[in-house]
């Protein structure tokens, strides 16, 4: 709004006159344009898709699971008590179903908001450190990883993760220029690491300490300011943990809301090469090499101006991610999401370094145009979903129009949990029993009026065929994944 404010006073003042910007301004407003197309990317996307199965619809279904349980305080998959992770990503989900409705739009909502607010506080830290030119750099590398992009579109929690990490570096960062009020940022933003994925997206912890150490700074980790945010961010974690351990003890300590990933390591069974992070960073962000020469350069401008506070900054939020996940049992790409954001400075520089500022005037007018066209096009054409949709949308849908209120919905053999989430996003319902051979099916009756309506997959509903008489069982409804029946009584 401020740059159209800006473009109408020059029109407004020079109405007879060639209108121009001064290269600084331009830059600003290109930059801001950007950011804008940015926007838009983030949300228009979201609706069309249904959810992909496991972490994707077991966010969604906690969300969900709050509204039809009324407890906001502990969280549920279906009736069941789950501390998969905090709470905070799944009171946003909840706060929108219940203002809006409960669909794919609003679950991936708040991943959505908090990807762009992680190119915003990206753009700010980058043009703290580094100026306007890196700033918009970094944008544009950040902007054309799709990969980075995926976990905007997402039902996830690394995003909103990151978010909170570049928050708390942002204002560390600016503290050194605006003042120690800027430190006030860090405690919330250590919260929020908590209160979105536990213990996992607390990286502010030891990334902002490292900093200011580095940055020769190290007095301001005493500074009331300082001291007093994180006390305040660590008295919210202790608002929701503590009433939960002491309502349900070592099982919420040991969860994945408490100390469990630290005292784990990961998970029983599970290897994962140190080697394994950096391997993959390498196959998923194809901006890697840019980083790393980078990295060479930000070293070697350490005793340029502003060197030593910028370097400060950036190689313990990338190695400490890093680090974090490397010594961990367990890896998946998408732990990547909140290192990218200082890759994407350091690739920054050296697209800083390889484009001159002659030429960047043009470059930054070509990104601009043909990033929103890019954006367009993803507006008005079919675009591939972020990952692959539930194959069990269908039934999800079939149980919606063909299943009564009373009636019990029970699955056979198969994975309960994953049925589970699917009923209770989808069809606000969940399973009330599992059985795991024909002989357990057998012996279940209805009753009353109520029907038992089964769940089973193709190639187990030919082995219930065999083992179970005919008039036994009425098929309701079928597809290529799935067959729903009725078991009728003796």
């Amino acid at each position: 709004m401020d740059a159209l404010k800006e473009l109408f006073k020059k029109l407004a003042a020079a109405p007879d006159e060639r209108l121009s910007f001064p290269p600084e301004e331009r830059g600003e407003l290109l930059s801001r344009v950007y950011l804008f197309f940015i926007f838009i990317l983030c949300f228009v996307k979201l609706q069309p898709y249904v959810l992909p199965q496991l972490d994707d619809m077991t966010h969604a279904a906690i969300g969900a699971s709050i509204l039809q349980t009324g407890d906001w305080f502990t969280m549920h998959e279906g009736s069941a008590v789950s501390w998969l992770k905090p709470p905070l990503y799944f009171w946003l989900e909840a706060v929108f179903f219940k203002l809006f409705s409960v669909n794919e739009y609003w679950a991936k909502f708040p991943a959505a908001l908090a990807g762009f607010f992680t190119f915003l506080f990206t753009y700010k830290t980058a043009k703290e450190l580094y100026g306007g030119k890196v700033a918009f750099l970094t944008l544009f590398v950040l902007s054309t990883s799709l990969f980075f992009l995926r976990y905007t579109q997402r039902c996830m929690l690394d995003m909103p993760v990151t978010f909170a990490v570049t928050l708390s570096v942002y204002g560390a960062v600016k503290a050194s220029r605006g003042g120690p009020a800027y430190h006030l940022l860090y405690g919330p933003a250590v919260a929020l690491g908590y209160y979105f994925k536990g213990l996992q997206g607390m990286y502010a912890l030891a990334i902002v300490p490292l900093y200011l150490v580095l940055a020769g700074r190290w007095k301001e980790l005493f500074s009331p300011w300082f001291l007093g945010s994180l006390l305040a961010g660590l008295g919210l974690v202790a608002a929701w943990a503590v009433p939960q351990y002491f309502t349900h003890g070592l099982e919420f300590l040991n969860s994945q809301c408490g100390i469990g990933p630290l005292v784990q390591g990961g998970l029983p069974g599970y290897e994962n090469p140190f080697y394994r992070p950096t391997q993959n960073l390498f196959r998923m962000f194809y901006w890697s090499a840019f980083s790393f020469y980078g990295m060479w350069l930000a070293l070697k401008g350490l005793r340029g101006p502003g060197g030593r506070e910028a370097a400060s900054a950036l190689f313990p939020w990338f190695w400490t991610i890093m680090a974090a996940i490397s010594v961990s049992s367990v890896f998946g790409v998408r732990y990547l999401v909140p290192a990218l954001v200082p890759a994407a400075i350091f690739a920054a520089l050296t697209l800083n370094r390889l484009i001159s500022d002659a030429r960047f005037r043009y470059f930054q007018h070509w990104a601009a145009l043909v990033f929103g066209l890019g954006v367009l096009l993803a507006a008005l054409l079919p675009v591939p979903p972020a990952k692959e949709s539930s194959e069990f949308i269908s039934l999800y849908r079939t149980v919606n129009t063909v299943a009564r209120p009373a009636d019990r919905l029970m699955l056979y053999k198969e994975r309960i949990y994953i049925f589970n989430q699917g009923l209770v996003f989808y069809s606000a319902r969940e399973l009330a029993k599992q059985v795991i051979s024909s002989e357990e099916l057998a012996a279940e009756a209805p009753a009353g009026a109520a029907r038992t309506l089964v769940i089973a997959v193709p190639r187990d509903y030919e082995e219930i065929k065999k083992t179970l008489p005919a008039a036994r069982i009425l098929e309701v409804a079928s597809d290529k994944y799935w067959v729903l029946f009725q078991l009728l009584a003796k």
